[in-house]
């Protein structure tokens, strides 16, 4: 038997209403939840099968859901009333609580935000990672108690480059030119050409700019021979569209996804993320005539700086097609551009969920076997898109410049975000590391 001591309020602040009970540890039959109550928890890894939205920690992870979570380390239950939509807060937070704040789980503030306003606007700032937690239970189809999710059948055998020595597979060379000119170009830095007219894509956090920039991806990818789609979505009243490019392999029921977001906040968005997306282009075209043996998907998500909406929409998809267990695993490009001090710092970002750990060592050892210069940074964090392929058991990892060490570029969601900025050899040696690292996955 476990005792808890509870503690009850009512809060409320302006238009925005819960009632809370907070309790250090949580009990009680998981069966049906009262009416409009749902239960924010800080567990251990892969102890917890459905739920509304689970964000990584370094220890374990924080998780929305209806019922009360037996054996909790920190469980708060909410009460919802009208005029709110609840989100998870991802820090650096400060230590004051957040507007609308209601109870801070395992570093995750729980943040009433009132409906209609952005989340970021009613934060005060965009350093914070707000995320919905969605209104659908995701149910995995494994046993809670597992110490590690199980990864997509076939996973490990092809993280190890399908049992041949690193040493056996091609080499994969970035030119830094190549970078340089189609970043410029993404970023309203150069001129482009679509559909014969010259164009400049000055932002890409219109309707207009991000339709420009997807139908500048669209001649890109289809300039090298792979299969363009767009797929378009909804996400409350929030509409966008992700773009895909395919390249098949000998076994089509294996996929690898490159991925990136095109979105910026309404700038030019040269670091973030055009840096992600070109790097996606540029491993893309240096594999454009190379024997796969399993497909290539890069994908260039939209909507990610309004909540990772393009990313949620897309994996949500895939799970619910059943197409989730072809996923190999998920390399993301998250602004890959910018090295003040040159130093070759770098993320790649598993947090221990899932098999995500294995494909950072691939990324790591090909950083390592391509004497790069480049020195992995320990981080862990849900605000990129990666995160959302972590809620349904895919390994995924991101790969970044050192954003959260002592680099972090002072441009970040700013007008300055051009490509004046950025460190060209740099992103090669990243975006090589990348791409060896994917070569492992994708060649016998």
């Amino acid at each position: 038997m476990t005792t808890c001591r509870n503690r009850s309020s009512a809060v409320a602040a302006l238009g925005a209403a819960f009632a809370l009970v907070s309790t250090s540890c949580a009990s009680g039959d998981p069966g049906a939840p009262a009416a409009g109550e749902i239960h924010v928890s800080h567990v251990g890894k892969d102890t917890v099968s459905t739920f509304l939205n689970r964000l990584a920690t370094e220890t374990g992870q924080v998780v929305v859901t209806r019922a009360s979570v037996d054996d909790a380390w920190q469980s708060v239950t909410v009460r919802e009333e009208r005029g709110a939509s609840l989100y998870l807060v991802e820090g650096p937070l400060p230590s004051a609580a957040l507007p609308g704040e209601r109870a801070r789980v395992g570093g995750i503030a729980a943040v009433a935000v009132p409906t209609g306003r952005d989340p970021h606007d009613w934060l005060g700032s965009h350093r914070l990672h707000a995320e919905p937690i969605g209104t659908h239970d995701v149910a995995l189809s494994r046993a809670p108690g597992a110490q590690k999710t199980r990864a997509p059948a076939g996973t490990r055998a092809r993280l190890d480059g399908h049992g041949r020595d690193a040493a056996e597979l091609p080499e994969l060379h970035i030119d830094a030119a190549f970078l340089e000119a189609r970043l410029k170009e993404l970023s309203g830095a150069a001129p482009v050409t679509v559909g014969g007219r010259s164009a400049v894509i000055r932002e890409r956090g219109s309707e207009d700019g991000r339709a420009l920039a997807r139908a500048w991806m669209r001649q890109q990818y289809e300039a090298i021979g792979f299969t363009v789609e767009e797929h378009a979505y909804q996400s409350g009243w929030s509409q966008g569209v992700n773009l895909t490019a395919d390249r098949p392999g000998a076994d089509p029921s294996r996929v690898l996804i490159l991925s990136a977001h095109y979105d910026s906040m309404s700038n030019a968005g040269a670091d973030d993320d055009g840096s992600g997306i070109v790097s996606s282009l540029a491993i893309a075209h240096a594999l454009k005539d190379a024997k796969l043996s399993i497909g290539l998907r890069v994908v260039a998500f939209d909507q990610e700086e309004d909540g990772l909406l393009g990313s949620r929409a897309y994996a949500s998809k895939l799970y619910r097609n059943g197409q989730m267990d072809q996923v190999v695993g998920v390399l993301d490009l998250e602004m890959t551009g910018y090295d003040s001090n040159d130093d070759g710092h770098y993320h790649v970002i598993h947090c221990n969920e899932n098999t995500s750990s294995d494909l950072a060592a691939l990324v790591e050892e090909a950083a390592s076997d391509g004497e790069l210069g480049l020195t992995r940074v320990d981080a862990c964090t849900n605000r990129s898109d990666h995160a959302a392929f972590w809620r349904y058991g895919a390994p995924a990892v991101a790969i970044s410049q050192d954003f959260f060490g002592d680099d972090g570029n002072p441009c970040y969601h700013q007008r300055c975000d051009r490509v004046d900025q950025l460190n060209w050899d740099y992103m090669r040696r990243l975006t090589e590391a990348a791409g060896r690292a994917a070569v492992r996955l994708l060649m016998k």
